[in-house]
């Protein structure tokens, strides 16, 4: 694809985020934890059950039949996201997987956090 294809193609998936409600350029975001703090204190935030929400920039996606693992990076450190077309609805994951590309900032908010194949994980 030339360079003027993938703009289009980025503009596209751009205008279908905002046309579902969401900023594609939010002023804040709700991030609760930094991805090193998460990391460090993973035991201990595992134990609360409570909601993590990170921002980060996609740095890796496999898609695994109705699962998806994503590799987020903010900085401070890298770590493994998964979801699953179950928790997020049908057109939730679609919607996801059709706009949302490898480089991508984004916010994940995830009230699982454990390993995964002995790798930390939000889900």
């Amino acid at each position: 694809a030339t360079i003027d294809e993938l703009r289009k193609i980025r503009l596209k998936k751009l205008k279908a985020i905002e046309k579902a409600g969401f900023s594609a350029y939010p002023e804040k975001t709700r991030r609760t934890h930094k991805i090193e703090e998460t990391l460090k204190n993973f035991s201990k935030i595992s134990k609360t059950k409570k909601e993590v929400i990170l921002v980060g920039r996609i740095k890796s996606q496999r898609k695994h039949g109705r699962a998806t693992f994503l590799h987020i990076e903010d900085g401070t450190g890298k770590i493994q996201a998964f979801f699953r077309e179950d928790r997020l609805g049908e057109r939730g994951y679609k919607f996801f997987l059709d706009n949302f590309d490898i480089g991508d900032f984004v916010e994940l908010r995830g009230d699982k956090i454990k390993r995964i194949s002995d790798t930390k994980c939000v889900w």
